[in-house]
Order: structure tokens, then sequence, then C-alpha cells
């Protein structure tokens, strides 16, 4: 079965430390697994939707482990090279307080040297959307190109495409990141998702549905912008409306913002309103904040919607 959605960008072996110090102290560490738009991918199975995922990864134990774990999940792993000369990417983190502290490796990882004529190999047919984020552009130059192809390829082909901003100030600047952002939303993005923070890169004023129904005027049909515990807005040209954000007891809020958009996707298959999408979306990514690591905590379609009706969530 072709997968509805294609996301692409970077997957990373991700390391917590088990007991909440800072990585210059921490002594254990427990293994998961990250990316943003690889989160992305297995929420959406998850969810009971089709995804298949483009990228490069290595060929070591790393590399090998997210085959197995997109595989397991139901994810198309078609689009994904394995390059036996480089390696797969990692970070290191820990949740202290309501912070986290991040190292990453991923320097020539695999998945930044994904090119043009990767790109010109995947096969858009019968694919709904393809999912992108700014991170899978700010890895490095190539990457960039490449997702440009990937976007021209998919709109040809009658796809969606979908865009999170997910600005890194270490991996860009914020004027070269802005300049991207809104040449891709202008250009190619049918569906935007955001956080508060990358408003600001953007420089747009006013309030998140302020923000939201500007980018609106700029090309895209819905506009998701995330504000953290505040929660969220979604506008389409119809409307807007806003909810705030779940309450759980909360292990980790790594991922949850890439599980809020990954329900947004779902949603947008199933022709939900603004209103059901918008509780669907803050209801999955308040799941995936009781546990540790951005995927783990991923809820099905099911426990959401336990958890809407004010029913026991169970494994």
């Amino acid at each position: 079965m072709k997968p509805e959605v294609l996301s692409f960008g970077e997957p990373l072996a991700a390391f917590y430390s088990k007991d909440r110090r800072s990585l210059s102290k921490a002594g254990e560490f427990d293994m998961t697994w990250g990316g943003d738009t690889s989160n992305v991918a297995l929420g959406i199975s998850k969810l009971g939707h089709t995804s298949g995922y483009i990228t490069k990864v290595g060929d070591d134990a790393f590399g090998e482990g997210f085959l197995d774990l997109w595989k397991s999940n139901g994810v198309d792993t078609t689009n994904v090279i394995i390059d036996s000369d480089r390696l797969t990417g990692m970070y290191f983190a820990s949740f202290i307080g309501e912070k986290h502290e991040f190292i990453y490796r991923r320097k020539d990882a695999a998945a930044s040297t994904y090119s043009v004529d990767d790109a010109r190999d995947v096969d858009f047919e019968g694919v709904r959307i393809l999912h992108l984020s700014g991170v899978s552009q700010a890895i490095s130059r190539q990457c960039l190109e490449a997702s440009l192809v990937l976007m021209k390829r998919a709109r040809e082909n009658g796809a969606v495409i979908s865009f999170d901003l997910n600005y890194r100030g270490k991996l860009w600047s914020s004027e070269l990141a802005k300049s991207v952002y809104l040449s891709v939303i202008s250009r190619y993005a049918d569906i935007v998702s955001l956080n508060d923070e990358e408003q600001e890169v953007l420089g747009i004023k006013g309030d998140p549905e302020d923000a939201a129904n500007y980018l609106l005027e700029l090309g895209p049909k819905v506009v998701a912008l995330r504000c953290g515990v505040k929660g969220a807005v979604i506008a389409t040209r119809k409307k807007s409306v806003k909810g705030k954000a779940k309450k759980v007891e909360v292990a980790d809020t790594v991922g949850a913002g890439d599980t809020f958009t990954a329900s947004l996707l779902c949603c947008y298959l199933e022709d939900r309103n603004e209103e059901d999408s918008l509780q669907f979306a803050l209801s999955a990514a308040a799941l995936t904040c009781t546990k540790t690591g951005s995927t783990e905590g991923q809820p099905s379609k099911k426990q959401v919607l336990d958890f809407i009706g004010g029913n026991p969530v169970t494994q």
C-alpha cells in the first residue's frame, strides 16, 4: 500500500540522562529514537494512517535500529537510503525542571548528505501529503536544495505540502531561516505549523490568532500555531479556533509538537473541522508528554478518543 503521507528529514538516535542531571554530570542514559520528521511519520502511523519516510541513515547499529523501528510501526522505508560512508546522527538530552539540555552529534551525518539526485528518485504517485521541516533544510545546503525538489515534485503529483518551521538557532541564523521560511510558505506550503518563538523569528507582531491569519494571507490553507502550556491556534480560510493545553502529568515535552503536527495531518486527511482537529491534536500532544522520549508516549487514535471522552487511557 502506498503511503498517504511521506515525511522527509533527519532521524537522530537519542540518549536521555536517567537521573535527569546536567549532561556534564550524567552517569547513565536511556536510548530512544528522535528526529522531528521521523516522529511525525511514526505518529501518523500510530494514529491509523499510512506513512513513509525519506532520508539517509548510516550503515550502522543506529541506522539498523531506525529501520526496525519504522518497519515495526508500519512506516514505509522504500525511500530510506543506507549510506555505508556516513554515520547516523545522534543527540544527548536531559530534562531538568521545565528545561531541556541538548548536545547534538549530527555534522556530516548520513541524513545531511541527502541530495537533489536522491530527491528525483522518490515516487509520489498516490501520496496525499509531503511533510518536511526547517530542520530538514538547515542541516546542509544540499538538503535544502533537495527539499525544494521534493516539494516541487510532490506538488506536480497533486500532493499537499506540510511545513513545520521548527527553528534551530544552532543550525542557521534567524535572518536566513526567516528568508527560507517565508519563501516556502508563500511558494509551496499548504499546511504550516509553528510555535510562538518561531512567530518572533518571522517578525510577526500580535497575538497567535493574528499571526496565523497573517500567514494565511501568504497562501497556505491551514496554519497551526502552538503556544506550549497556553495551548494552540488553528486557522483556515473559513475560521480560526484556539484551545488550551490539556492537563497531564508531564514526564517529558520533547516530541509533543511533532505529535501535534502528526495529528493535524491525520485530521486533514479525515476532513475534520477546525474545532475537532484542534482538540484531537492538543490531546495527542498531551499524551505524548506522559512518557520520556519523543516517540514512547505517542498515542493511538483510540487512546486519543478515550482521553477526549474522559475515559481511562489504556496501553
